[in-house]
């Protein structure tokens, strides 16, 4: 009669559970504090929510089991846990006598993994069970019924699980120490991110121009952790009036399904590793052999460019500094010593220098410079790029402040920048010498969503010879135009602001301090002579920092506004275009009155004889109390 053959072992799931219980009790603790009674305490607390009517009662319902929800969905924390859990079950594998011990059982090696494998699921899945019928009771103790929504979190909690439980049992066949399993699985939940980091902070200490050239996108997906982290997330769904919640939605529950996917795949291929694991790498850094060099060149390269990037990026105040030699220098230096210090692991030995070692770090160091010398090289024709007009959906330059680019301009801002990456040798040096430039920014909004972003040292006027066609040119004229600077002073949508106090400070020709408060009317008279002298174009220079007249004065007029519906600050529409745009045009509010408040601070001098004029005709200014500029404080 043919032998029962078992995938199972009671004995083996027993011992491990009396033997890890505290780990499966603390999981459990932390998952009934975060969430049940948590939610039973803010249930309870009066203050929580006011209101005592069916609107007021839904929306606090639907507010608090939505942050049941949020409680339950982090993906941080059963990853915490899954790790611990993988490193418990399989903890036999990091010890010789141990593992020899339970390899000389009566059970086979799939038996071994599939019990092992299940020991450790089934006490991260059960505890987030036990959590949510208890959370469920909660609330319908407190009358909260839309409780579909926790069985929907409880999906994406256990699918979040069995990924993270799977990738640690999978991680944890490649090592032999205890010590290096967690560090192995944090590097492989961030080592596409953090490969592509490294890239981007390469290419924007090397290229020239180029900024913020880390744009993670949906390739992201290959750094679990991270991904989910900033990919799976719950919100309440609002009517469209804004006025009330219509129910609650998970994002990111089909990311979830893909990466169950793959942890089915996980599961198969950990087996595999685990049936021909050779008993004898307990106890090694790295247990399967051609992961060996692997593990070396990654150390090399990858540890020799983050050392360089973040020296140079620590000698950013040595202008005449040359990048790219040293860039090489300090990444090959550093590759030579996390080369031999990886080997030295490898081997548990520092005698490690040896011929064939040598030049395989030779050859990795061959490997950084080729890398390092083509973004030198703009072999990826990166510094050369510039955006196609019909692909930009809008544009800003900034030297002193944001001006936005759109229509015809934008060809000029386009051939702007190629002049700037025609003289690139010529204004690098000038940037060496530490005077006489001043830094700028092109940012292009692509029609795609994408944006592109440069910074480049541009020589100023007075450096150029005060030549009209040079870049700092014509962007300190799209600067001095009246709308331009009235954007950057009041910001955009500013009808709608109401200036409701404000205050300047006076001096005496002793030095003596006296701070004027405004009243409405005041307030009025001056807002009036702000805008007659920006559209006399009397204010511009004193917003050109780079070229600021010696007069400006040092008493700064401060002006407190409150803004209801369509209103953004300058800068915030600068950086954030979209969302910005969405709220001037009434898209972005949800049927909600927003509200804003804010200080407008405006530097002024001489030349602004309108402003001069109305403090004087106002009396805030007379043969007592001044105006005094910077220098006049200094003196």
């Amino acid at each position: 009669m043919k032998s029962k053959t078992s995938c199972f072992n009671r004995t083996i799931f027993k011992k491990n559970f009396t033997h890890f219980w505290p780990l499966w009790l603390l999981y459990q603790i932390y998952l009934l504090v975060v969430i049940p009674v948590w939610v039973w305490q803010k249930a309870a607390s009066p203050y929580y929510y006011y209101g005592t009517g069916n609107e007021d009662t839904t929306y606090r319902m639907y507010q608090l089991v939505e942050l049941a929800v949020h409680r339950m969905i982090p993906p941080l924390p059963v990853f915490f846990f899954a790790v611990a859990a993988a490193l418990a079950v399989f903890s036999y594998l990091y010890s010789a006598k141990s593992a020899n011990m339970m390899h000389a059982l009566p059970v086979n090696r799939l038996e071994l993994y599939v019990t092992n494998y299940l020991s450790g699921l089934i006490f991260l899945i059960v505890p987030e069970i036990i959590t949510f019928f208890i959370t469920v009771l909660v609330c319908l103790a407190n009358q909260f019924t839309c409780i579909q929504y926790l069985f929907a979190a409880l999906l994406a909690q256990a699918g979040v699980t069995f990924f993270a439980y799977s990738l640690a049992v999978f991680v944890a066949m490649f090592t032999g120490q205890a010590f290096a399993m967690p560090c192995y699985y944090v590097i492989v939940n961030y080592l596409y991110v953090g490969c592509m980091f490294i890239v981007a902070k390469v290419i924007e200490t090397i290229s020239y121009g180029i900024e913020n050239a880390w744009n993670p996108g949906k390739s992201c997906i290959l750094s679990p952790l991270y991904y989910l982290n900033n990919n799976l997330r719950s919100s309440l769904i609002y009517t469209e009036n804004g006025n009330g919640i219509t129910g609650i939605k998970i994002t990111g529950m089909p990311l979830i399904g893909i990466y169950a996917a793959a942890a089915v795949v996980l599961v198969v291929v950990a087996c595999q590793m685990y049936k021909r694991r050779q008993i004898e790498t307990a106890g090694d850094w790295v247990s399967i052999g051609i992961i060996k060099p692997v593990f070396r060149w990654g150390a090399a390269i990858c540890g020799g460019l983050v050392v360089g990037v973040t020296v140079i990026s620590m000698l950013t105040d040595l202008p005449q500094l040359r990048k790219y030699p040293w860039l090489l220098l300090c990444s090959v230096v550093m590759g030579f010593l996390f080369f031999f210090g990886a080997e030295m692991l490898l081997e548990k030995n520092f005698r490690v220098f040896r011929r064939k070692r040598v030049l395989e770090w030779a050859a990795t160091a061959v490997i950084t410079v080729v890398f390092v010398s083509l973004f030198e090289m703009d072999a990826f024709g990166l510094e050369r790029y510039v955006p196609e007009v019909a692909d930009v959906e809008t544009a800003f330059v900034y030297l002193d402040y944001p001006v936005q680019v759109k229509g015809e301009e934008l060809a000029t801002l386009t051939e702007l920048q190629r002049q700037i990456i025609a003289n690139k040798d010529a204004y690098q040096e000038v940037e060496r010498t530490g005077s006489g430039f001043y830094y700028t920014t092109f940012l292009y909004y692509m029609q795609d969503g994408s944006k592109v972003e440069r910074r480049y040292a541009l020589p100023l006027p007075e450096a150029d010879g005060g030549a009209d066609s040079t870049p700092a040119e014509q962007i300190l004229a799209w600067e001095s135009e009246p709308e331009n600077l009235e954007r950057e002073i009041f910001g955009i949508g500013n009808s709608e602001c109401r200036f409701t106090s404000g205050y300047m400070d006076l001096y005496t020709s002793t030095g003596l301090n006296n701070t004027h408060m405004f009243s409405e009317k005041e307030i009025e008279q001056i807002l009036k002579a702000i805008r007659a002298d920006i559209e006399d174009g009397n204010l511009a220079k004193y917003y050109q920092y780079c070229e600021q007249p010696e007069d400006t004065y040092y008493s700064n007029i401060e002006l407190e506004y409150y803004s209801t519906g369509r209103y953004v600050d300058n800068w915030m529409y600068y950086y954030d275009y979209h969302n910005s745009l969405e709220k001037l045009e009434g898209k972005a509010v949800d049927g909600q009155e927003m509200t804003a408040g804010g200080n407008l601070y405006l530097t002024f001098g001489p030349d602004c004889v309108h402003i001069v004029e109305t403090l004087e005709k106002l009396g805030i200014t007379n043969d007592e109390w001044k105006l005094m500029t910077n220098q006049d404080m200094m003196q």
